[in-house]
């Protein structure tokens, strides 16, 4: 409770000293403090079970330690997130409260159709969360957006569980080393490189190269968007490939939770989608209808 607390007061200072941020902080708190004793509880659920083994030739290579779309699902957990989130998240999204009326009595009364939406989503299966959707009358992008909120504690249990099996690998790759997701965010250093936060997972890993972490275009940017009097939280576009990444400079919101300080740069990553640039996949942060 009291981690509960001291987030809670960190959000409130955050919605005092950044005000252009509340439309965005606002909805997602209950869900935050709901979901942080939940993700402690995974965990615990999570620690006898078989984790993978880190294997130094194959992460010299390239590939991640557990891959997303093998993301080990557990009936159990998805009910256990559900119970527990969906209250929040239907008090706090109040613009697709309906939609999320509308999925959480088919996940009551539908065998298998919460697994089967999470194993579609974790897959990147866009056509089939879409037939999902409309066959239930709702927007697909809230129908992802709301498998996305059951899975994030999930990831995260796991992400902390297998996290320190590549702590000490070397890796300078632009995806997740635990998962092989994009990054959420990155707090940039001075020297250019930064500490990458996995969109789904929340592991973190170092990347030093001048890069585009999407897809290694070297040179500036295309476009970098930022408000006024707050230049080191940013959203930078790639110009080749059209992804965006959110930065914070290396002593921006340092003493925030890393979740508080993700949602202080969600206003610019919207802006950055009217205008056109990709988000990652997977991110709990995006209101993919805003």
């Amino acid at each position: 409770m009291e981690h509960v607390s001291a987030f809670a007061e960190a959000v409130d200072r955050l919605r005092r000293e950044r005000p252009h941020v509340r439309a965005f902080v606002d909805p997602f708190l209950g869900l935050l403090l709901a979901r942080e004793p939940l993700v402690a509880v995974l965990r615990g659920v999570d620690a006898p079970r078989p984790a993978p083994r880190p294997d130094p030739v194959r992460l010299a290579q390239g590939a991640c330690l557990e891959a997303r779309d093998e993301f080990p699902l557990h009936g159990c957990d998805l009910e256990r997130a559900f119970e527990v989130l969906q209250p929040a998240l239907a008090a706090g999204f109040r613009d697709v409260r309906g939609d999320l009326a509308v999925i959480a009595r088919t996940a009551q009364v539908r065998e298998g159709f919460v697994e089967q939406a999470a194993r579609d989503c974790l897959r990147d299966r866009d056509k089939g969360l879409a037939r999902a959707a409309n066959g239930i009358g709702v927007d697909a992008r809230v129908l992802v957006f709301w498998i996305t909120e059951l899975l994030a504690p999930l990831a995260m249990a796991r992400g902390r569980r297998l996290s320190g099996a590549v702590a000490e690998i070397p890796w300078n790759r632009g995806y997740c080393p635990v998962c092989g997701s994009w990054p959420g965010f990155v707090r940039r250093e001075a020297s250019g490189g930064g500490v990458m936060a996995c969109s789904f997972c929340a592991a973190t890993w170092r990347f030093s190269r001048r890069e585009c972490p999407f897809c290694e275009a070297p040179g500036p940017s295309a476009q970098v968007y930022a408000v006024p009097g707050f230049d080191s939280e940013r959203v930078v576009v790639c110009r080749r490939c059209n992804h965006y990444l959110a930065e914070l400079a290396d002593d921006a919101l340092a003493d925030y939770p890393p979740e508080a300080a993700g949602l202080a740069l969600a206003p610019l990553e919207l802006l950055a989608r009217q205008h056109g640039h990709r988000p990652a996949a997977m991110d709990w942060r995006q209101m993919p209808w805003a």
